[in-house]
Parts: structure tokens; C-alpha cells; sequence
């Protein structure tokens, strides 16, 4: 008896492994390949600013570095906004409102339901250096990240 249901556990084992292949894992490797799904890095130990004053807070960017999630975290609620960042660099500052960047390491955002994409401009000034971010909130701050 003890022998059967050794094989039974390694056949659910199997199924359950199979069914999440099949679920989960390769439907996230077709719809990040068709750009339905675009994953956020958490970017390590970034310096923040705002007005110049060091804040806490953090930073996710796309492989591509084109889009940034920059959250600040020096108020009562973390406050995110997305920094959408062109070649000619004419930027865009959208409010993610009540959203909130997650602090984990990666996470993936959809194209059918974008956190901050409907929310309207949170700022203008966007600027972009090599390992930099800056812009001027609607509120009048200047928040700047280095990494």
C-alpha cells in the first residue's frame, strides 16, 4: 500500500506540474513575447529626492528602460506615478493614483488593464539621464531618482 501511494503522489506531482506549465507558465511566455505583458526589475538602492531632500522610496523600469514606475514614500501613502520616456525626450508623468508599485523584485504589468494608463498627467518636466530620472509634480515638488 505504502509503495501505491508513492506513485500516486509523484503522478499528481506530475499533473499539477503539467497543468501549471501549461496555465501559467506558457501563457505568460506567449503574451510577454507578443507584448501584452511587459515586466517591471526593481531597481537596487536608488537615491531619491525630493526638493533635493533625500526620501525613501523605490523603482521599477522595463528591460527597455522606456517606462518607470517611480513611488515615493515620504507621506502617509506611497504615491506612484508612471514615467513614460521617449527618444526625443518628450516624456510623459501619469498619476497611478491610489495604485501602488509592488516592492517585489519583478512583476508583470498587462496591456488589457494598465494600472496608471487612464489617470491623467501627475506632473511635467520629465527629464532622463543615463541612470537618472527627474520631474515636477502637479504640487510643484521636483523628485529626482539616481541609481
Amino acid at each position: 500500500m505504502g509503495n501505491d501511494m508513492k506513485r500516486f503522489a509523484k503522478a499528481m506531482t506530475a499533473v499539477t506540474a503539467s497543468a501549471f506549465l501549461v496555465l501559467v507558465v506558457l501563457p505568460g511566455i506567449y503574451s510577454t513575447a507578443r507584448g501584452y505583458t511587459v515586466w517591471f526589475f526593481k531597481i537596487s538602492s536608488p537615491i531619491i529626492t525630493v526638493d533635493g531632500k533625500p526620501t525613501k522610496g523605490w523603482l521599477h523600469k522595463t528591460h527597455d528602460g522606456r517606462v518607470v514606475f517611480f513611488t515615493r514614500n515620504d507621506t502617509d501613502r506611497p504615491e506612484t506615478y508612471d514615467l513614460v520616456l521617449t527618444d526625443n525626450g518628450n516624456g510623459s508623468v501619469l498619476s497611478c493614483d491610489t495604485w501602488t508599485a509592488p516592492r517585489l523584485p519583478v512583476f508583470p504589468v498587462g496591456d488589457v488593464n494598465p494600472p496608471c494608463f487612464f489617470k491623467g498627467s501627475a506632473g511635467e518636466g520629465l527629464t532622463r539621464g543615463p541612470n537618472s530620472v527627474a520631474f515636477t509634480s502637479i504640487d510643484g515638488k521636483r523628485l529626482e531618482a539616481r541609481w
